[in-house]
């Protein structure tokens, strides 16, 4: 069960962190879709974002995949003899 429940915590970190630059990548691209002028439109890097940009792109979902990374290592710790 120990084992199960350590690869389910891997898979879903994995998962969560590849979705999670995949959506920041995407949503920017989206932005750019309404940007008028004839420059280029860049990504920008989370740490230059600032504002709700800051919180529901970088800090929220950082701390959910985060949480995760912890979990999947704390299911990795043995435990001394009880």
């Amino acid at each position: 069960m120990r084992l199960f429940a350590r690869v389910f915590l891997f898979l879903l970190a994995v998962a969560c962190t590849g979705l999670w630059v995949f959506g920041y990548v995407y949503l920017h691209a989206l932005a750019c879709a309404f940007v008028t002028g004839s420059g280029g439109c860049s990504v920008d890097m989370p740490w230059e974002q600032s504002g709700e940009d800051l919180i529901y792109l970088v800090l929220i979902p950082g701390a959910i995949v985060l949480g995760l990374w912890v979990l999947f290592f704390l299911s990795m710790r043995r435990r001394g003899s009880e």
